[in-house]
């Protein structure tokens, strides 16, 4: 008999944005799932109907069908199922993944025991439910995935410093305050960069706001599993050290130059 561990659990995955679904079927993959997707409600109905999954994760805002109608057509097909099966059916484990929570709060509630995420999100929690879910035991993380869309707030001048991130896609800008108020950007971060290292590594407060100029992945590090990320991928303490580089280097041409509008 196959047992938990070994078994490859296949996850049906629906979501009408192409990039957000390829990042999480490549994640869900890595990890160890066989992904199907499918664009919409009417198309995961059809493959729904076809093959057999272990786990439902879906959007809720979709053209055609949505994600609530998509799960009430499962649910209604689950209750002919138990009639025949009676006790030894198990109800399909469902996660709507969505931008659009707060607005469908009502219609969610009424579909009864579905778990829910709202985007952005941490993959790494949506994988620990994943893994939860199916009684998978979960490779062990030192670093976290994160999904922001453009304009999200990364973090502000002020927040506690405790990771780090690594942007594997996107650009970041970065937002000082000057003394009249006025919000400055100062840089821009783009991939195969890393930002919100000085507040982590001096452990002192965020010195600039961040924000996500288009869609982002960031991959965060905590300041407790640093050394264990850098031990793994060597290429990111490369990066790191770039990084702080740069930092420094911009900040001594800065007061060069203001030194030389006083002189």
């Amino acid at each position: 008999m196959e047992d938990s561990d070994s078994k490859k659990f296949k996850i049906l995955l629906v979501d009408d944005d192409v990039d957000f679904r390829d990042m999480l079927s490549e994640i869900l993959t890595k990890a160890g799932y066989k992904v199907t997707t499918s664009v919409d409600g009417v198309d995961g109905s059809f493959k729904y109907s076809n093959e057999t999954f272990d786990l439902l994760i879906t959007d809720i805002k979709m053209p055609k069908k949505d994600g609530i109608k998509f799960v009430q057509f499962i649910q209604t097909d689950e209750v002919q199922k138990k009639m025949k099966l009676g006790s030894a059916f198990k109800p399909l484990p469902i996660i709507f993944v969505s931008a659009s929570v707060h607005d469908y709060q009502i219609e969610i509630e009424l579909l009864g025991n579905i778990d829910v995420f709202s985007k952005p999100f941490k993959t790494s929690e949506v994988l620990d439910k994943v893994n939860r879910l199916l009684d998978k035991k979960p490779a062990i993380e030192t670093s976290g995935t994160l999904i922001f869309k453009k304009g999200s707030v990364i973090f502000r001048e002020g927040d506690q410093s405790s990771e780090l991130y690594f942007v594997k896609e996107g650009t970041l800008n970065v937002f000082k305050k000057a003394k009249n108020g006025i919000e400055i950007k100062v840089s821009t971060v783009g991939q195969g960069e890393m930002i919100g290292e000085m507040g982590v590594l001096l452990k002192k407060p965020r010195t600039a706001n961040v924000l996500a100029a288009t869609d982002c992945v960031l991959i965060n590090i905590p300041r407790e599993k640093i050394n264990a990320v850098f031990e793994s991928q060597p290429k990111w303490f490369k990066v790191l050290l770039e990084t702080v580089t740069a930092r420094l280097e911009d900040t001594t041409d800065n007061l060069a130059e203001e030194r030389s509008k006083k002189g």
